[in-house]
């Protein structure tokens, strides 16, 4: 009991921090995101902070994450006017000397992973923030971006609850055994019965928002196995312990990493 107490008071202080960052503005959502996305990019590395094989740059794999987050999210927000290939040239391809001087078994591997949590982490989270500052006639700044999460967290609890119910027929045991396409059906549900009541009561456009949440239900649960299969690869429970009963950031962002690039694609589409 004390566990599902400790899950629940942090689950909703999570969840608050979320949604008081889009209410209150651009400032606040981009640091709320740009802290979320730093401690992923810490996550990720420290996957490999035992490992023999891989060895990436995780202090400059931080750094450099924060410094293309923050260059791009200033330059959304047009507050630097200065061309961005003066930052992402030097920091995208000096790395690429380490394989030169490393004395490393792997170095092009060392290098390889140092980079991909760009992709992975810190592009999505960029992706949240132009989803938040997507600007559409007569709508609030929020009404985007937190219909993602609605949904992703719609889709989360129901595949739980309804995998847990009636859970049978596993989805991919060898990566996550207490997935079952029963839950997964389940979410996927539930998902668009959020979708069509979010429409309902902020832009009406009923058809974006059925086929987000058509799109978002099954990208949710492919994220959310994506990671499972990294933490399978590297031999470790949880991402982090930040968040108590819940592991770490990158359990938490999983499903919305994986759903955010289709949404903004949608958002394209339809706007």
């Amino acid at each position: 009991m004390n566990n599902i107490v400790t899950r629940a008071i942090w689950g909703a202080l999570f969840v608050s921090i979320i949604i008081s960052s889009f209410l209150v503005g651009s400032n606040a959502t981009a640091i709320v995101l740009g802290f979320f996305m730093a401690v992923g990019l810490f996550e990720f590395y420290r996957f490999f902070s035992k490992s023999t094989i891989v060895t990436p740059k995780s202090g400059a794999g931080v750094l450099g994450g924060i410094i293309l987050y923050v260059s791009l999210v200033l330059k959304e927000m047009n507050l630097i006017e200065f061309d961005l290939q003066l930052v992402y040239i030097p920091l995208i391809f000096l790395p690429f000397l380490t394989v030169v001087f490393s004395k490393a078994k792997n170095p092009l591997l060392d290098l390889t992973i140092t980079f991909f949590p760009w992709i992975y982490v810190m592009i999505p989270f960029y992706l949240m923030f132009k989803i938040f500052n997507f600007e559409v006639v007569d709508q609030a700044q929020w009404v985007f971006v937190l219909g993602l999460f609605i949904m992703v967290w719609t889709n989360d609890t129901f595949a739980y609850l309804t995998g847990r119910s009636f859970g049978k027929t596993r989805l991919i045991e060898r990566i996550s055994p207490k997935k079952s396409w029963e839950g997964a059906i389940g979410g996927f549900l539930f998902t668009i019965i959020a979708g069509g009541i979010y429409a309902y009561f902020t832009t009406e456009n009923y058809l974006f928002w059925m086929i987000s949440a058509a799109i978002v239900s099954p990208a949710g649960i492919l994220g959310d196995l994506i990671e499972s299969r990294f933490k399978r690869l590297v031999d470790v429970k949880d991402s982090g312990t930040i968040l108590p009963g819940h592991g770490g950031i990158l359990d938490r962002f999983d499903a919305v990493i994986y759903a955010t690039p289709f949404f903004y694609l949608l958002l394209i589409i339809f706007f």
